[in-house]
Formats: structure tokens, C-alpha cells, sequence
């Protein structure tokens, strides 16, 4: 039996609590599994499963399995095996991904940032033409993993509101908010275009912000981006905000529902960025 990074992952309180000097379970379960950390690092185990899972790991460092591969080629590759087993078909349609059989060979189409990733249980079918972050594939392997069917319930939350989220609540707040802060302070109709860009929907009713705006990265996993501009005279910084529905967990972790709100600014930053360059 492996035990990858999910498998650890399940096996510790999740708490994200941080007193292993991890930002999070996932991360400390990543570096375990990994890169040769101790298991004992995580001061929350019990002494019997403690000694359970070194022996698992014992017998994988012995074979080279998982150690010293690159965070996200660990985890991805977890992953992959996971949803080998994975009804494409059944979860199709709860997802609201395609499914097709191409050659006899069943496949996922995910609309993922306005292009549509081929998904098959062998892994994802890339293109020469775009470049596709590791850690992407990560993210939609998660997502099939998740195979969420729980309606949304439409209420926006900030990530605070999800239970064990402190340590995710920093990288959020510098990976993507404080970001658009710094790129758009003073210049909301450049956010605005860049929000269109990326087919953002204006959100009126009940925001007080100066920009509200819906987008749908993946079928089942809406942001919300309210952003309020900077006042110099009353001497207000611009602040932003990024909701999630209150099911977000029924469809990705923590870690995903994180990266997915750093891959937009991202993507808002890079449209402000081209636009800059062309008009040099």
C-alpha cells in the first residue's frame, strides 16, 4: 500500500494549526511524504498511528516512491491515481463538466479561465499552444477528485468563514488581494476592463464596493471580487475582497479554493500588464 499526500493529509486533525512549521495539514503532509520529514513533527498524533504510518513510509523511502519529487508532481501524481476510478460519466453532470468518449476512451471537458481542459483517467491532455502550470493540473485533479454535487447555496463568504482557514487566510490576502491593491489603486476602469476580459459579470444588489464582479474559474466555483478604491484625501488605500460561495468546500480544499483566487489577479494583472506593453 502507498500512502501518498491525500492519504496522510486524512490521517492528520486538519486543523492547519501551523505548529509544525507548516502553513498548512496538506503542505506538512506534502513534506512527509516527500522530502523525508517526520512525521513527528506534527505534535497532534497519537503515538500508535504515528508508528502505523512511519512504517508505511519506511518501506516507500527504501523503494524511492514519492521522495524527492517537486511538491506539485507529488501531489498531482497522488491524484491522478485517485480518479482512475472516478464514474466520468455519473460525475459529469453534478460538476457541470462535458463528457465525451473519444476512440473508446472516456474524457472530461472542463471549462477552466475561458479555455476547456481535455481530462482523461490517464491524465490531462495537454496543447502546444498555451503553457499550463504544474500546479494547475493540481487544481483540476482536485476538483474531479472532490466530484462535489452539493448545491451551491448562492451566499458569498469570505475565506474566514471555513473552518481551520487562518493559515490560508495570509497567502490569500498576499497572493491575490493585496496584489490587486498595489496593480489597480487609482485605476478602476482598468480593473473593470481587465474583469470583462475575463468574462466578469457586474454584481449590483447588496455590495457597497466601487467594483463588484462574479466569475466562474470552474463550473462549480464562483468569485466573487469586490474592490474599493484608494480616497487620497481622506486617505483611504485601495482593499479588494474575494468571496466564495458557502459550499466552496463541497468542491475544492482550502489550498485549492486559494489558488484559484491567486490565478485570477493573475490573470487581471497580466491584462493590465499586456495593455501596458503594447502601449510603450
Amino acid at each position: 500500500m502507498r500512502l501518498g499526500p491525500i492519504d496522510l493529509y486524512k490521517t492528520l486533525p486538519a486543523t492547519n494549526c501551523g505548529d509544525c512549521g507548516q502553513p498548512s495539514c496538506l503542505a506538512f503532509a506534502t513534506q512527509v511524504v516527500g522530502y523525508g520529514h517526520e512525521v513527528t513533527e506534527c505534535p497532534h498524533l497519537e503515538e500508535a498511528k504515528i508508528q502505523k504510518i512511519e512504517q508505511v513510509l519506511m518501506r516507500q523511502r527504501e523503494k524511492g516512491v514519492y521522495l524527492k519529487k517537486e511538491n506539485h508532481k507529488i501531489t498531482r501524481d497522488h491524484l491522478k491515481e485517485k480518479i482512475k476510478n472516478h464514474n466520468f460519466k455519473a460525475i459529469s453532470t453534478g460538476l457541470k463538466v462535458g463528457y465525451s468518449v473519444e476512440d473508446g476512451v472516456e474524457a472530461l471537458k472542463i471549462p477552466y479561465f475561458g479555455r476547456v481542459v481535455t481530462m482523461r483517467h490517464t491524465g490531462i491532455v495537454r496543447d502546444n499552444v498555451e503553457e499550463f502550470d504544474p500546479w494547475d493540473e493540481v487544481l483540476l485533479y482536485n476538483y474531479i477528485f472532490f466530484s462535489g454535487s452539493k448545491p451551491l447555496r448562492g451566499i458569498w463568504v469570505g475565506l474566514e468563514n471555513f473552518p481551520n482557514s487562518l493559515p490560508k487566510r495570509a497567502a490569500l490576502e498576499e497572493g491575490c488581494q493585496r496584489r490587486i491593491n498595489q496593480v489597480f489603486a487609482g485605476a478602476p476602469r482598468e480593473l473593470e476592463e481587465a474583469c470583462r476580459k475575463l468574462d466578469g459579470i457586474p454584481v449590483a444588489d447588496g455590495h457597497s464596493a466601487d467594483l463588484a464582479y462574479r466569475f466562474q474559474p470552474l463550473p462549480k466555483m464562483p468569485l466573487l471580487l469586490l474592490f474599493w478604491d484608494e480616497d487620497r484625501e481622506e486617505g483611504f488605500d485601495a482593499q479588494s475582497k474575494i468571496l466564495f460561495d458557502e459550499y466552496a468546500l463541497e468542491y475544492l480544499d482550502l489550498e485549492g479554493l486559494t489558488f484559484v483566487a491567486e490565478k485570477l489577479a493573475q490573470n487581471l494583472i497580466s491584462i493590465k500588464t499586456k495593455k501596458e506593453e503594447l502601449n510603450v
